[in-house]
């Protein structure tokens, strides 16, 4: 008897077992939810994370800075580039932008000097009339930094990402809003999602296929100093701008120390070749050898200077701090 009991108590649990009601596994999911957090996608959680932070960021970096990088004081605007390279240097250290995104905000400046060539200087020159990282001249902050995202690509090391919600100009009074998005592009490198692209139209068109020579011509557009040897006084104190404007202009500002202090400035032309760079000025064409530093002046018949004394003709490239 004892023996039925426990034949019926082992056939009554297997049943219940049977028929109880199994748990579905938690569904993954690319959506966000009402908050803007995703739901259990981590990517799509670190790439939202580091939308809403990088506007966070910039929201009170752009309240101390001005963009100083830019020089209105003659006719025509002009870029800084040292203050330029040191205004972007902070995006850099935000942890929040890629080294693409740096090439793409100094090609979009440097583009926008062509055209303040030929605009006078009057009211904000192409390019300076709106906010390019906000997309706007007014904006909501809190918008870029708590609208839901959501993300096209995820499972590759590059994405595009969209921030949807409505944007409210005036916070005290919700009513009025209107529906926004804002694109952006991302890159993961190292296990970590960065901010390659920000989509923005600001009317000027940068070119992303640009050739190995128009890329060269940007590189070495920049500032260039150092302190050079004189056979007839103590130094020579050196700077040269070359420009990557559309007729490729450069300055030399060459300062002669000792006795017969004197200041020499000339102006002409550049042009880049195997590794060469040519100075067309009035009278003299000097030659400089392209280095990681910056430019080695060659001798007058083009060759080479030896190794110990490159060094004493080196113009070391400035870069932003």
């Amino acid at each position: 008897m004892k023996n039925v009991f426990l034949l019926l108590m082992a056939l009554f649990y297997v049943t219940a077992c049977n028929q109880a009601p199994k748990k579905e596994a938690p569904k993954s999911t690319t959506e966000p939810t009402d908050s803007g957090k995703p739901q259990n996608d981590p990517d799509l959680a670190a790439i939202t994370d580091v939308i809403h932070n990088f506007y966070k960021w910039y929201d009170g970096f752009q309240q101390k800075d001005n963009k100083n990088f830019i020089n209105d004081k003659g006719k025509h605007v002009k870029l800084d580039l040292p203050k330029l390279d040191s205004y972007l240097a902070n995006f850099k250290n935000s942890g929040f932008v890629s080294n693409s995104f740096i090439d793409g905000e100094k090609a979009f400046y440097k583009k926008c000097e062509t055209f303040w060539q030929k605009e006078e200087n009057e009211g904000p020159p192409t390019g300076m009339d709106a906010d390019k990282i906000f997309c706007g001249q007014d904006w909501d902050a809190h918008f870029f930094t708590t609208s839901p995202v959501s993300v096209q690509g995820l499972g590759t090391d590059k994405v595009t990402a969209t921030l949807s919600g409505t944007e409210v100009f005036n916070p005290e009074n919700s009513v009025g809003g209107s529906s926004k998005s804002q694109n952006l592009e991302l890159v993961k490198e190292n296990g970590k999602w960065l901010i390659s692209k920000i989509e923005c139209d600001m009317g000027v068109d940068v070119s992303t296929s640009a050739t190995p020579e128009q890329k060269m011509i940007e590189d070495l557009a920049a500032f260039y100093t150092g302190t050079l040897p004189c056979k007839d006084c103590d130094a020579i104190e050196t700077l040269l701008t070359l420009n990557a404007d559309a007729k490729r202009t450069f300055t030399l500002e060459e300062q002669y120390k000792g006795k017969k202090a004197k200041t020499i400035e000339s102006n002409g032309t550049w042009s880049i070749a195997d590794g060469v760079v040519t100075l067309k000025g009035k009278t003299a064409s000097p030659k400089y050898q392209v280095t990681k530093e910056g430019l080695i002046g060659l001798n007058a018949d083009g060759s080479k200077k030896d190794a110990a004394l490159g060094k004493k003709y080196l113009l070391k490239k400035v870069l932003g701090e």
